[in-house]
């Protein structure tokens, strides 16, 4: 019954938009995601004082269930703006994830590499490029992971509830027309891109930083 009913979602036209929808809010969503906790976890690894600032917050925010989220994004953008509120829904879920593992990646580096990087003759400003953000690379990975997951349950939530299109949408279809042939389909579709992302995407770039480390070997 399942297979029957995604067949029909996709000969319908149903399935391809709604996941392309998804994606789509996914990419520009996650990507200011990243680009923003980037720079509040540099401004946190290299400053105590704003670390001893933030850190706390974003922990708290991280706690915060995703879904959460998704009043607060009605309140400030309405019903009718659903990309917007679709783009703050993701941004916040999976923000403070990326900043976190960030600013602990670079606490966490050893002193040892930054005095030999000093005694190589490394400048303050290269400093960052060449050593800092490479020592600190694995844990920043692991961060944007977990942001993602956390971002795409943000997204599939918004919309459940403010979406016109999505995988969200489709189970929002599915509760409303008491479907559950489509609602347990949808889901393991969002079950397989999440797989397909860890085996294609995120395993490829946690393999080659283990490659570059030598924890690993190319093959």
């Amino acid at each position: 019954m399942v297979a029957e009913r995604l067949w029909e979602l996709w000969s319908d036209g149903y399935f391809l938009p709604s996941l392309k929808a998804t994606l789509t809010r996914m990419s520009i969503g996650f990507g200011m995601s990243v680009v923003i906790g980037l720079i509040f976890g540099l401004a946190m690894g290299t400053s105590s004082t704003i670390n001893q600032s933030l850190k706390s917050l974003f922990l708290g925010l991280q706690t915060l269930p995703t879904v959460a989220w998704v009043p607060i994004s009605i309140l400030i953008f309405g019903v009718k703006d659903n990309d917007n509120g679709i783009y703050f829904v993701i941004v916040m879920s999976s923000m403070a994830s990326v900043a976190i593992s960030t600013a602990d990646g670079i606490a966490n580096i050893p002193p040892l590499y930054l005095r030999a990087a000093q005694t190589l003759g490394t400048s303050r400003w290269a400093m960052g490029w060449r050593v800092i953000f490479p020592a600190a690379l694995p844990s920043i990975v692991t961060g944007i992971k977990l942001g993602w997951t956390l971002g795409w349950h943000g997204a599939v939530s918004a919309e459940l509830i403010k979406g016109t299109a999505g995988i969200g949408f489709l189970l929002h279809m599915g509760r409303e027309l008491n479907d559950m042939s489509q609602v347990v389909g949808i889901m393991i579709i969002t079950i397989m891109m999440g797989l397909l992302l860890d085996r294609f995407l995120f395993g490829t770039i946690e393999r080659r930083i283990r490659q570059r480390w030598g924890l690993e070997r190319s093959h």
